[in-house]
């Protein structure tokens, strides 16, 4: 059933229209945020395909002078954040998505924001990612810091998602239409 639910999810948000209008509103509400402006850390995803643009955020938080930590996968569902000071210190990783080359590993502590990528999300801020299990393993690891789905008002789902015992809820989930805790 999950497979099936990725594959509808994946297919609706590829044909979503206004994506960048859309990813402009959500990062307007992680920044007005009192979460955004009261933290010194942004644990965040780097934006690929069709996911919300994560860019502006990570631009902005450098601006604001925030440190700005992005995921670099490992084996066996391992995967760790590094801080990074620049978008040129990425390269194409596992999966084709841009991961940072090196540096410092970061852990989230307490008011630490974490945005998390995903491809559906619930009510009960469940989420639905790509089925590889690396969020979901950190969580399990690193409770510490806000955990926050960045979606499309289109990839929420009505109905519970499936779920397993390993499956770690989020906090919140903000999408154009603003936050839902």
């Amino acid at each position: 059933m999950k497979k099936e639910l990725r594959q509808r999810a994946l297919a609706t948000r590829n044909a979503l229209e206004k994506r960048e209008e859309k990813s402009r509103q959500i990062a307007a509400h992680i920044l007005e945020s009192a979460a955004y402006q009261n933290t010194e850390r942004i644990f965040t995803f780097v934006s690929m395909g069709s996911e919300v643009e994560t860019e502006e955020i990570i631009r902005q938080a450098w601006q604001d002078g925030k440190a700005v930590a992005v995921p670099k996968t490992e084996k066996q569902r391992e995967m760790h954040f590094y801080e990074i000071r620049s978008l040129a210190e990425l390269s194409e990783g596992r999966f084709g998505v841009r991961e940072p080359k090196g540096g410092a590993v970061c852990v989230p502590k307490e008011g630490d924001l974490l945005l998390v990528p995903g491809l559906l999300f619930d009510g009960k801020k469940n989420r639905l990612g790509y089925g590889g299990g690396y969020y979901d393993t950190y969580f399990a690891k690193h409770k510490e810091g806000k955990r926050i789905g960045l979606a499309f008002a289109a990839q929420r789902f009505a109905e519970e998602l499936p779920t397993e015992e390993t499956d770690v809820p989020l906090d919140a989930v903000i999408t154009e239409n603003g936050w839902e805790e």
